[in-house]
């Protein structure tokens, strides 16, 4: 886990960048604050991401061309000497983009397309909110397909209260887990396809995938948010089934 002094400048200048804007940062821009070239910051920010300090995400803008940003990863955020952040502004997104696709769901009643469903978590650059989005599609799917809360009620004892640092990131992995496959028991409950593809959630293991990615590199801070919101939104659910 060893750093060289100018990795350690990058690393911290990459992660100043990212607290402020809570997104992934493009390596021109972690080059302007350096003050060198951008071959120069992309070199360098590749090679910490080999280490294992940063992490890659690609998004593609309406321009259609993908580009390359980056994000500090846990151990990446252990070796800066920062302190960490808190992430309240990222609080009242997670309710934000709650709120938005709850409503969706309420929207398209009977009829709905999981491909459409999912592409809104792609609509994101960050990785805390992308992986919130996930969580939060898979549940209001399970509720939705399963047309009950006896699968809720067992999903959410997956988080119990008091959890350790250690089992949050498990906890995390494990309930995606278990929702998919609720989902795969459960898929041809659906009331109504407009489209063939959803019967078969092989291709939306992808999304899994990378959630369970970015629930690795994520630090303790970020994975206890994430965490609080799966916890707040199961409960919402169980109190509303309760009225």
């Amino acid at each position: 886990m060893s750093i060289t002094e100018r990795q350690q400048e990058f690393l911290q200048s990459l992660i100043y960048l990212y607290q402020e804007k809570e997104t992934p940062i493009h390596y021109s821009e972690v080059a302007l604050k350096m003050g060198v070239s951008k071959w120069t910051a992309y070199d360098m920010l590749q090679l910490l991401h080999k280490e294992g300090f940063l992490g890659i995400e690609y998004f593609i803008p309406e321009s259609g061309r993908s580009i390359i940003t980056f994000f500090p990863t846990k151990k990446g955020s252990l070796v800066s000497n920062l302190p960490q952040r808190k992430l309240s502004a990222r609080s009242t997104e997670l309710n934000k983009l709650k709120k938005e696709i709850i409503q969706k769901f309420e929207e398209v009643k009977g009829t709905f397309n999981l491909k459409e469903i999912f592409k809104e978590a792609l609509k994101t650059k960050s990785p805390l909110i992308f992986c919130a989005c996930v969580l939060l599609i898979l549940i209001l799917l399970t509720k939705k397909i399963t047309q009950g809360i006896a699968e809720i009620k067992l999903l959410s004892q997956v988080i119990p209260h008091g959890m350790t640092d250690a089992y949050i990131e498990f906890a995390l992995i494990v309930f995606v887990g278990m929702c998919f496959g609720i989902l795969t028991k459960y898929i041809n409950n659906l009331p109504k396809y407009t489209s063939g593809s959803n019967k078969n959630l092989n291709e939306y293991i992808g999304y899994i995938q990378t959630y369970n990615q970015y629930i690795s590199q994520m630090d303790k801070n970020e994975q206890k948010s994430l965490l609080d919101f799966l916890k707040d939104t199961l409960d919402e659910i169980n109190m509303k089934n309760k009225d």
